[in-house]
């Protein structure tokens, strides 16, 4: 979703997309180890945590970077899979190069018994929910909100946008943000599912692209 906001209203094919989800992951696992006490509840304090810490940084990135190379896509692949290289080494540098221990909390353990042959487990149903509330939460802003309103004016008309007063460059960064925060959303509920480390986001990215291709790029 994170990947289609940000090519619909801007036309970023942004390659660091899947550094964003891992940023998202090491928010859970660092309020993990500030809250040791707390494991039961960590992750609804790393939800709106890792959304800042990722929609921060895709502010600073677009701000800093991309905001300069609009209209030029190959570039903008060039400079985005640069910065995920540079995020990658980051959290090698200050975090640790391996892999790093995310705990599950115990409602989230176990899994459902349909049959004899299948079973779902808590935590992946869990994260089903939570997807189709962040779809929701989302919905709700796009359709609901003055962002909304300017995000779906950008994307489908910028110049009859600006000149109608839409500030585009705001626009574009918040919604820059906003993809990046959610794709440090899904980093938390990644880090329930798979190890985190420094190469979670390549894992990811492929299948991000692939998917929104799938739907409709731009829609």
């Amino acid at each position: 979703i994170g990947l289609a906001i940000t090519f619909g209203v801007m036309g970023v094919i942004n390659m660091a997309h899947g550094e964003l989800i891992m940023l998202g992951a090491y928010t859970t696992y660092l309020i993990q180890l500030l809250l040791p006490a707390y494991l039961e509840w960590s992750l609804l304090v790393a939800i709106p945590a890792a959304f800042v810490v990722s929609g921060l940084a895709g502010i600073l990135i677009e701000r800093t970077v991309i905001r300069f190379l609009y209209g030029r896509p190959l570039e903008t692949l060039l400079a985005t899979f640069g910065i995920s290289l540079i995020l990658q080494q980051l959290v090698r540098t200050l975090i640790s190069p391996q892999n790093v221990p995310v705990a599950n909390p115990a409602w989230m353990a176990g899994s459902l018994e349909i049959n004899a042959v299948l079973s779902l487990t808590y935590n992946r149903l869990y994260i089903l929910v939570f997807c189709l509330l962040v779809f929701a939460g989302l919905w709700l802003v796009l359709r609901r909100t003055r962002l909304g309103l300017e995000v779906r004016a950008v994307a489908q008309h910028r110049a009859m946008a600006r000149a109608m007063g839409v500030r585009a460059a705001r626009v574009d960064a918040l919604t820059f943000g906003l993809g990046s925060g959610i794709a440090g959303v899904a980093g938390v509920a990644l880090s329930q599912l798979t190890n985190v480390g420094p190469n979670l986001g390549q894992a990811y990215i492929i299948d991000s692209f692939m998917v929104v291709v799938f739907g409709g790029v731009g829609n």
